[in-house]
C-alpha cells in the first residue's frame, strides 16, 4: 500500500514553477493536497524502514534475513528517489 502510494507522488510530481490551482477537485487535490500530505508520507515510510530494520535484527532464519534487508535496501532506494524528484518544487516553493 505504502508503495503504491509512492508511485502515486512520484507519477504526480510538479515541476517547479507550478501554480496553485483551486478551480475544480482535481486540480486542488493536484497541486494543493499531494504536496502538503509529501512530508507525512517520507515521515511514515522512513518510520517502515527502522521497522523492517528492527525486523531483520531480530531473525534467525537467513532466508527471512535476506528477504528483510532487499525491502529495506528497496525502500530506501524509493524513498530517496521521490525526495530527489520533489526537490526542485520544494526548492521553488521556499525560495
Amino acid at each position: 500500500m505504502l508503495i503504491l502510494l509512492g508511485f502515486t507522488y512520484l507519477i504526480f510530481a510538479p515541476d517547479k514553477d507550478t501554480e496553485l490551482l483551486l478551480e475544480n477537485a482535481i486540480s486542488t487535490i493536484l497541486t494543493l493536497a499531494i504536496p502538503a500530505t509529501l512530508p507525512i508520507y517520507i515521515m511514515v515510510l522512513m518510520f517502515d524502514i527502522v521497522m523492517v530494520i528492527v525486523k531483520f535484527s531480530s531473525l534467525e532464519s537467513i532466508y527471512e534475513a535476506s528477504f528483510f534487508k532487499k525491502v529495506m535496501i528497496f525502500e530506501i532506494g524509493f524513498t530517496i528517489l521521490i525526495i530527489y524528484t520533489w526537490v526542485p518544487y520544494f526548492s521553488a516553493v521556499f525560495n
